[in-house]
């Protein structure tokens, strides 16, 4: 938001304190100098500060101020003299008349004000805020103003065709503040509009804006993103990959899939989060990248497949601990180590698998998951393993035993008392 919008929605914020203040300080007026000093005209025409503020800031609801006054102010006249005079009842009516009169001529003032900024901002958006001149930086502030009240007037209307024209506002704060309300309001009729500025010549700020606003939108923006994923720009790219995954619709896999080979290394690791947010639907096309990809849109499947919490997940990638790759071969294991519990079962049964590559994998995952039942199944497959899977599953073992080890004299550090600590604050005592 402009910084002299801020400035006034602070001193929005400070107007009913003060309000607050002021009555507090007339009612103080009240008690000490009508009560105490028996003065019982001067001291009345400051109650006359609040009722007008409270007139020209919240219009005729500012009676309620003007009552409260008068009230008090009859209330100390009772007090002081026993009964009621007209002079006391003309000021509180008074109080009550100028409430009604400048309230009323406040909102009215504030209603032809609204109209008349709609009706010039409209008018600009409609040109496309296109001024003819470059002199002048007041005119540019007043338009950014203006432009300012017009998008937050069209969002409370909800107008997406005015919202949709406040994007070609040269003001790229303008641009953001449309782009949200677009996205808040969630209507498809603005899918084309957001789309271009996803994959215009806008601000990284305004295109992930952009995304997340098509990402509200849903099922009806999935097309043009799939279509965004071939952009030349890789910041469009991604930003699109990781919007379908936050949509998590189904037709996104195999496009996505694809993605996983991009030439740009950050968008392959944001197309395989958003197969990964996908989840389950996303399975069988990473199952097939596994068997048919190169090395880089394996190791995007696998990278995926470990965010997956399914067991068709969690088969996928034991199956592919025989892959050719090495690098391949140590994701699938450093994923399947963060399955957790859901893979702990698969994976005791592969250590009995008869490839070594996937025995051995097998093995290395569970060390890696750190889970301690996986000691006790390390050491049967050890009883009945061939010479050549020993040495592995017996630094499986060592490796699971050391961190369970360092993780017990943690607790126990954490547990003992720090005796020194005492000693050390009852000298200073």
């Amino acid at each position: 938001m402009a910084f002299t919008d801020l400035k006034l929605e602070r001193f929005r914020d400070l107007r009913m304190p003060v309000l607050v203040i002021l009555i507090a300080v007339s009612l103080f007026l009240e008690i000490f100098v009508h009560w105490y000093l028996g003065i019982s005209v001067v001291y009345s025409h400051f109650f006359y500060i609040p009722v007008v503020l409270a007139a020209v800031w919240y219009g005729k609801r500012s009676v309620i101020v003007a009552l409260i006054l008068g009230i008090a102010q009859l209330a100390g006249t009772c007090y002081s003299v026993g009964a009621l005079d007209m002079g006391s009842l003309a000021r509180a009516l008074m109080f009550v008349v100028i409430a009604l009169v400048i309230g009323a001529i406040s909102d009215h003032m504030k209603k032809e004000q609204e109209q008349l900024i709609n009706e010039v901002t409209d008018a600009a958006l409609r040109s496309g805020l296109r001024s003819g001149g470059t002199s002048g930086s007041a005119a540019e502030r007043k338009s950014r103003i203006l432009s300012f009240a017009s998008v937050k007037k069209l969002r409370e209307r909800s107008d997406v065709p005015g919202l949709i024209r406040a994007l070609s506002n040269r003001d790229p704060a303008v641009q953001y503040e449309a782009v949200e309300a677009l996205g808040n309001i969630g209507d498809p009729a603005s899918t084309e509009a957001l789309m271009d500025a996803l994959t215009g010549d806008q601000y990284s700020g305004i295109r992930w804006k952009a995304a997340e606003a098509l990402g509200k939108i849903g099922a009806p923006a999935v097309p043009p993103l799939i279509r965004a994923l071939k952009n030349p720009d890789e910041d469009v790219r991604w930003k699109a990959a990781v919007t379908l995954g936050e949509i998590g619709d189904a037709r996104a896999v195999g496009p996505l899939v694809d993605l996983l080979g991009d030439e740009d290394r950050f968008v392959r690791s944001r197309a395989a989060y958003a197969l990964g947010l996908i989840g389950p639907d996303a399975v069988a096309g990473l199952r097939d990248a596994l068997v048919n990809g190169s090395v880089e849109t394996r190791r995007g499947a696998v990278a995926a497949l470990g965010m997956i919490p399914d067991p068709d997940a969690v088969k996928a990638l034991i199956q592919d601990l025989d892959d050719p790759s090495d690098e391949v071969r140590q994701d699938v294991i450093d994923a399947l180590s963060r399955q957790g519990k859901r893979a702990f079962d698969p994976l005791v049964q592969a250590l009995r698998a008869p490839g070594q590559r996937i025995a051995e994998g097998a093995a290395l995952a569970l060390a890696g998951s750190g889970r301690p039942e996986a000691v006790g199944a390390l050491i049967l497959a050890l009883d009945t393993a061939d010479p050549a899977m020993r040495p592995v599953l017996q630094s499986a073992v060592n490796d699971l035993v050391a961190r369970q080890n360092r993780q017990v004299s943690k607790n126990a550090m954490e547990e003992t008392p720090d005796f020194n600590h005492g000693e050390n604050q009852g000298l200073r005592e």
